[in-house]
């Protein structure tokens, strides 16, 4: 064996060299990699041992060697020479802002806690053409990507599927949150039980998104389905297909669904969404008045500040009771859309401010759930 010969110079050197390894990694790379401590701990002692058996080394030496493979050893993200930390296990907690991807596929399958949570501000998440993928359990309340009162957050490029929501960004004040500037884009919610996304924050905007098959929880409380809930001033939702929602039963047999839902939106619109309801769960096992009473397309509600203004524009909606829904205190300005089923353009509650035209075919069905660009 080679006796190392161990000097003050050298430990100071090689203390210097780890100082600079460490701060070569960003701050994203070193809390991915503290998120898998135990498999790492378990690693570093192994590797630890062979060190010793083979070198016959201790004392300071031996420390720093220890401590290089503790950080180094079995990250749960990888760290890309773009500048870009790759998430490869699930859960994955994000601390410090910069831009995230995923290169595979990733499962969660616990019926509880997120996917993925966002705890920073000026996250990206490119979703890299791959998916999250839920446990699709009827009575799960995991999520798939949750963040609360953030500001700038991205999701975009991938399928996010089998979770009670989607995507949760959320934030504790409705009003005066901080959470802002959120971009959802090109995004399949595909079979999540209880809403596709929540998004709460203002000057926010979800465009190029597919929101499929949303609903299903057999959880005890209010789970209406919503494929999209808008909460804050100033928001956009664009080019977007919303279908298949599906119904939630009470004891009175009635059925309820929500396709897109804007509350306290204050200066917001939707233009060039498809919003298609094709559900039929049972309804001919109750009376006709009671069949798809609830289903709406469209639901404007005020909110604490009571004076939504929406701007509806553009779109296409087929199949629902009621298309769109302004609740007291609310306007909006609803033009060039196309409804489907119905033989007047068919608002419950206050009349839209301007209402100039749109197409209503009381005979057609979209059957295809399609975007169009804004003309």
């Amino acid at each position: 064996m080679i006796r190392i010969e161990w000097r003050i110079a050298d430990a100071a050197k090689l203390f210097a060299e780890f100082a600079s390894f460490v701060v070569s990694y960003s701050q994203p790379r070193m809390i991915q990699m503290v998120a898998n401590v135990k498999r790492r701990i378990i690693a570093w002692f192994l590797l630890n041992r062979v060190w010793q058996s083979a070198m016959n080394v201790d004392g300071l030496k031996n420390l720093c060697w220890s401590v290089v493979l503790f950080i180094v050893v079995c990250p749960t993200s990888s760290y890309a020479d773009d500048g870009v930390t790759v998430l490869t296990e699930l859960p994955a907690v994000i601390t410090a802002s910069g831009t995230y991807r995923l290169d595979a596929d990733l499962s969660f399958p616990r019926k509880s806690g997120a996917a993925v949570t966002i705890e920073a501000d000026d996250v990206t998440l490119d979703l890299g053409g791959n998916s999250l993928l839920g446990s699709a359990a009827t009575d799960t309340t995991a999520i798939g990507v949750r963040t609360n009162d953030r500001k700038r957050i991205s999701i975009s490029n991938g399928t996010i599927r089998g979770f009670y929501f989607g995507i949760d960004i959320n934030s504790p004040d409705r009003v005066d949150s901080r959470s802002t500037g959120h971009v959802i884009d090109g995004v399949a919610l595909d079979a999540n039980t209880y809403f596709g996304i929540r998004l709460v924050g203002s000057a926010s905007t979800i465009e190029a998104c597919h929101v499929n098959s949303t609903g299903g929880s057999t959880l005890e409380r209010h789970t209406i389905p919503h494929g999209v809930r808008l909460i804050g001033e100033g928001s956009v939702l664009r080019n977007c297909c919303i279908n298949d929602l599906h119904l939630k039963r009470f004891d009175d047999g009635r059925g309820e669904i929500v396709g897109v839902h804007f509350d306290a939106a204050r200066g917001s619109h939707m233009e060039g969404n498809t919003i298609i309801e094709r559900t039929t769960d049972a309804d001919d096992l109750f009376p006709v008045d009671e069949q798809r009473e609830r289903t709406f397309a469209v639901w404007v509600n005020g909110g604490p500040n009571k004076d939504t203004h929406l701007t509806v524009r553009n779109n296409r909606i087929s199949g629902f009771t009621v298309p769109l829904a302004f609740t007291p205190g609310t306007d909006g300005e609803v033009t060039d859309n196309m409804f489907a089923g119905a033989d007047v353009v068919p608002i419950r509650g206050k009349p839209a401010s301007r209402l100039d035209q749109n197409v209503v075919h009381d005979d057609a069905t979209i059957h295809e759930c399609l975007t169009r660009s804004p003309e």
